[in-house]
């Protein structure tokens, strides 16, 4: 692997689970907590996350039941970076619902984000013998192997999410990342070249390919990506960042400098950056 690129993968949250089936009784409280869920669905659309979570509590209070209302209020967390709610919904939404397969692989994805792979393996697993055809699990566990250090098993389940949702690009994505970990530098840039094609403003995967290719000498394509990358996202430091690798590797000290310089202002902690800029400077 090239020392000191930095790259990315990504966790797949699946939004919202049909509850309907959950809120078929009778009675006035399941009514009007499904008329709040109805409503916080059409905020989710409009993505707001906010006014989607404020229904989802009022939801929950018309009926603690429904391990769909917990589910999607944990969905939303989730995007809000909410990981302790949304890990709070997941764990509710399954003790209310034990198949309820879709909470599992979520769960595995908040536990992958905090850094328990052992749990989000475990989750996703369960996940996948409740619904062999969950893609979304394939992926999670895939990216827990994948950060323990399983890279053939994380390849393979990348292989069968693919096989189920052929038309998500994050995942693409993150087969790519394990094959760059494996030395595969041309499976890398398959997979995020795949990737790009299904999501072109898809930066990250710009970016990566172009570390892929900066992996194989190749300065020039890895110079293109970077600058598209850095193009369809000016604010990210980790863009600047990694094409100031190009530049050191071209001998440009000056735009490898001015490249780090650009990082650290974008994110002064990046610590890396500001150890590359000067070893950068002493040559």
């Amino acid at each position: 692997m090239k020392r000191g690129i930095v790259l990315t993968t990504f966790v797949i949250i699946q939004s919202i689970v049909c509850w309907l089936s959950q809120t078929q009784a009778q009675n006035s409280r399941a009514t009007t907590a499904a008329s709040y869920l109805e409503r916080a669905a059409d905020w989710i659309s409009k993505g707001e996350l906010d006014r989607a979570i404020a229904d989802f509590d009022l939801a929950i209070e018309s009926d603690p039941t429904i391990a769909a209302a917990y589910y999607n209020r944990g969905s939303a967390r989730s995007q809000k970076r909410d990981l302790e709610g949304s890990l709070a919904d997941f764990d509710r939404a399954i003790r209310l619902d034990p198949r309820l397969a879709e909470a599992w692989a979520n769960r595995g994805g908040i536990r992958y984000l905090t850094g328990d792979l052992t749990g989000a393996i475990s989750d996703s697993s369960r996940a996948i013998e409740l619904k062999p055809r969950l893609s979304l699990a394939w992926n999670n566990r895939g990216l827990a192997r994948m950060s323990k250090g399983d890279l053939a098993g994380a390849v393979s389940d990348f292989d069968r999410s693919i096989r189920l949702d052929p038309k998500r690009a994050e995942t693409y994505y993150n087969r790519g990342t394990a094959r760059y970990r494996m030395g595969d530098f041309d499976g890398a840039i398959v997979g995020r070249t795949q990737a790009i094609k299904l999501k072109p403003d898809f930066a990250v995967a710009w970016g990566d390919r172009g570390a892929a290719r900066l992996a194989k000498g190749d300065t020039e394509g890895a110079l293109a990506d970077y600058n598209h990358a850095i193009e369809l996202n000016p604010t990210s430091a980790i863009g600047y960042f990694n094409r100031s690798l190009v530049w050191r590797e071209r001998g440009e000290w000056a735009r490898a400098i001015a490249d780090c310089d650009r990082a650290i202002a974008l994110d002064p902690s990046f610590a890396d950056t500001s150890c590359k800029r000067g070893l950068t400077r002493l040559r």
